[in-house]
């Protein structure tokens, strides 16, 4: 009988909103889950609104806004690795951080002050930064916590200083970086070219360059805050001198060349040549 009565007295305690201590602490946990969630949307969202630059027709410019988010993807993964995760980045930091980090060039295009098939083919200054970091105050003030605001500000501010030693600054410095290494690399690439008048053939002498002054292994060794980024690095890195391989064959069309009959043709010259 006494059992039952306990048993009653528990329930109308759920029930009435007086729960034990550790059903209040489950709810509470829950409830910081759905709003870190809420929080979560919300960066992305308004730094979509941001990011995408007008272009005077119906569909803007996506180049800004999906290169930034993939830095912030690759921000979130490089903050869940364990011998990242044990200095306990702020995981709305590193997002927002990344988010932001080349805001700039959206108000830039805005202002017209340069023209959107610019964008990220310069290095920022430091007034480019700040410019940045105002934008993400702006943005997140009503969104992240002071102390994830300030954090992510210093994101922005410090994320080229490799003697930083904010945690978030060097998850998204790694990011950066690790955009140099593989196929994605080669995007960067193809828009300058289009802009400057150049082509494959240019892609294939930079390329070329860059192996003979060793600049693939001083990028390696300078690059990287974290081990395993600098190793996913370095497996872009052969994935990518594979496809440039092939890159080179087929635009010299010495796949065919191999299956054509020896005689005396004369090569044409290089198209990289002055008046060819």
């Amino acid at each position: 009988m006494a059992t039952a009565r306990r048993s009653a007295a528990a329930s109308t305690r759920l029930w009435s909103g007086h729960q034990p201590k550790r059903v209040r602490l489950n709810v509470g946990v829950a409830c910081v889950k759905e709003q870190r969630a809420m929080n979560h949307e919300s960066i992305w969202k308004q730094a979509r609104a941001d990011l995408l630059v007008p272009t005077g027709r119906t569909e803007p410019d996506l180049y800004l806004w999906e290169y930034s988010w993939r830095i912030a993807r690759a921000s979130e993964h490089i903050a869940g690795m364990p011998e990242v995760a044990r200095h306990g980045p702020d995981p709305a930091a590193v997002v927002a951080g990344a988010l932001y980090h080349a805001a700039c060039w959206a108000q830039r295009c805005r202002d017209r002050e340069c023209d959107r098939t610019e964008i990220l083919l310069a290095t920022l200054s430091e007034g480019d930064r700040e410019q940045s970091a105002r934008m993400l105050e702006t943005a997140m003030s009503g969104v992240l916590s002071p102390d994830s605001l300030q954090r992510a500000l210093r994101v922005v501010r410090s994320a080229q200083d490799r003697t930083t030693n904010s945690i978030e600054a060097r998850i998204v410095a790694d990011a950066c970086s690790l955009q140099e290494f593989g196929v994605l690399s080669l995007w960067p690439m193809i828009r300058r070219g289009m802009l400057e008048g150049k082509a494959v053939q240019t892609i294939l002498d930079t390329w070329n360059r860059k192996k003979e002054y060793h600049f693939w292994e001083a990028r390696l060794n300078d690059s990287f805050h974290f081990e395993p980024v600098r190793e996913i690095a370095r497996r872009r890195l052969e994935r990518l001198e594979r496809l440039m391989a092939d890159l080179k064959e087929q635009h010299h069309s010495e796949d065919l060349a191999k299956r054509e009959k020896p005689g005396d043709r004369v090569a044409p010259p290089s198209p990289s040549r002055r008046g060819a």
